[in-house]
């Protein structure tokens, strides 16, 4: 299994691990690998560890609905932060920011801002409407 070091270093955005095992894997941005490992896996039984790139409320929502074992971030904003405690999900992260913008700009990102208010289900029920498998 990968360590948050060399995770960073293989430049895929998303790792998804079961029992010790890597299930899916992508170099996508934004939030389309969790929504298609959603769509392609579900929740399901066993230790599930996940490695992301970044991780603000929006992927933090995501990953509840997954529930995993742990999440390894490489950057994480405190909301992000925050949805993941209040889930119960364990973390580690290399870096935490007010806002992911924070990394390149100022502000939020808007998919922090479409999180905003929403439980995982209706965050998720919106994004199905905008994000795609293809080209969304």
């Amino acid at each position: 299994m990968h360590t948050l070091a060399s995770f960073l270093e293989t430049g895929l955005s998303l790792v998804v691990y079961r029992d010790g095992q890597v299930v899916f894997e992508s170099s996508d941005s934004d939030l389309r690998p969790l929504v298609t490992y959603i769509r392609t896996y579900g929740s399901h039984d066993g230790e599930v560890v996940i490695f992301d790139k970044y991780v603000g409320r929006a992927a933090a929502l995501l990953m509840e609905l997954i529930r995993p074992h742990h999440v390894y971030a490489g950057v994480i904003s405190q909301s992000g932060a925050q949805a993941l405690k209040d889930s119960g999900i364990t973390f580690d992260a290399g870096r935490e920011v007010k806002y992911l913008m924070d990394v390149a700009s100022e502000g939020m990102c808007r998919w922090e801002k479409m999180a905003i208010g929403k439980t995982a289900e209706e965050f998720l029920a919106e994004l199905r409407n905008i994000i795609t498998d293809g080209s969304g």
